[in-house]
């Protein structure tokens, strides 16, 4: 006798996972309005990627992905299971797992406690939580708070005498004289 398999189509192993994300909250009444949702991609830790990302979602990692990743007006996200190896350019990321690589943001940058980071960092803002691993170069992309002018330096002042030593001065610096 035969036992009943699953078919391919209901085995639940998918690559990513595309989740819808509301921003704004649903009118509790009936009248009808424009939601904008925002798409996440959700990357598995069991799964693995070679090669450059490009995209205009969200996207979390939680598998390993080696190759640089571009997400210019979006979040990234690596997970506490992500190892990520590469550069990373979005809006704003947060490191969970390990990281080896640079990250340019017009945002923030997150490091949590969990995280490995080797790499340097250029952001608007950072947060590196205590106790997180980081080991790289962090360049702040403002200007500064304060914008003072720095004198000019002056010449020091011409001597117009030779000065000579005495002889004691001249002994005590071990210079024979003629």
């Amino acid at each position: 006798m035969l036992k009943k398999g699953k078919k391919p189509e209901d085995v639940q192993d998918h690559v990513y996972e595309t989740v819808p994300e509301p921003t704004a909250p649903k009118p509790a009444s009936p009248v009808s309005s424009s939601v904008t949702r925002t798409e996440n991609t959700i990357i598995g830790k069991n799964i693995s990627i070679e090669g450059n990302i490009r995209g205009s979602e969200h996207l979390f990692i939680d598998g390993a992905i080696r190759g640089n990743i571009e997400m210019e007006k979006h979040n990234f996200t690596v997970g506490s299971n992500g190892r990520v190896e590469g550069e990373i350019k979005a809006q704003n990321v947060k490191v969970n797992g390990q990281m080896l690589g640079n990250i340019k943001t017009q945002g923030k940058v997150e490091i949590t406690k969990e995280a490995d980071f080797l790499g340097d960092i250029r952001a608007k803002g950072i947060s590196i939580e205590d106790g997180a691993y980081f080991k790289g170069s962090i360049e702040l992309a403002q200007e500064p708070h304060r914008k003072t002018t720095l004198a000019p330096k002056s010449e020091p002042a011409p001597i117009s005498q030779p000065v000579t030593k005495s002889k004691t001065q001249t002994a005590k610096l071990g210079v024979k004289e003629n």
